[in-house]
């Protein structure tokens, strides 16, 4: 299984990953403040449908479905993305124990096209913090992550015949 998203439609992504268990250890880095903040973002996620998600690095939005410690997602809305504003993107979280592993699958879907190339660098580089967060190493900075994964998924982006910023 290749680590690059899967584009599944013109504006939907998808990543797996697998990170060490117990599902609960997992579930506290997607919803803990304390655990979020070591990966992605200084935030806030409530604990159940139609609580806010509000993340300092600029994203907001609402629960839509919350199933502890299987399913999370929420509505994404960002201001200032990296071209435009994104409004009511749906961010869903999934994860299924799989032995000693987790297996992780993150769904960004409803994203504007021209978002598409931002986002999947965006998250990869995120889930590479989270990977590295759950295994105990100290994570990489995000900007380089991110510069290192925008290339990687220009061509990607250009195959799906979607539009470039």
């Amino acid at each position: 299984m290749s680590d690059l998203a899967t584009i599944v439609d013109r504006g939907t992504l998808t990543f797996v990953r697998h990170l060490p268990g117990p599902i609960e250890r997992v579930w506290v880095y997607l919803t803990d403040p304390k655990f979020l903040v070591k990966w992605f973002s200084d935030g806030a996620v409530a604990d159940g449908v139609g609580g806010a998600v509000s993340f300092e690095m600029g994203a907001t939005g609402r629960i839509t479905a919350y199933k502890p410690p299987h399913l999370l997602e929420y509505t994404w809305n960002e201001e200032e993305a990296s071209v435009g504003p994104v409004t009511d993107a749906l961010v869903r979280w999934e994860l299924a124990q799989e032995g000693n592993l987790v297996r992780l699958t993150l769904t960004h879907s409803r994203l504007p096209e021209i978002e598409v190339l931002a986002h999947c660098a965006g998250w990869h580089a995120f889930l590479e913090r989270l990977s590295a967060s759950a295994d105990g190493r100290e994570p990489e900075p995000v900007m380089e992550l991110y510069a290192r994964f925008k290339t990687d998924y220009l061509p990607l982006v250009q195959s799906a015949g979607l539009s470039l910023p």
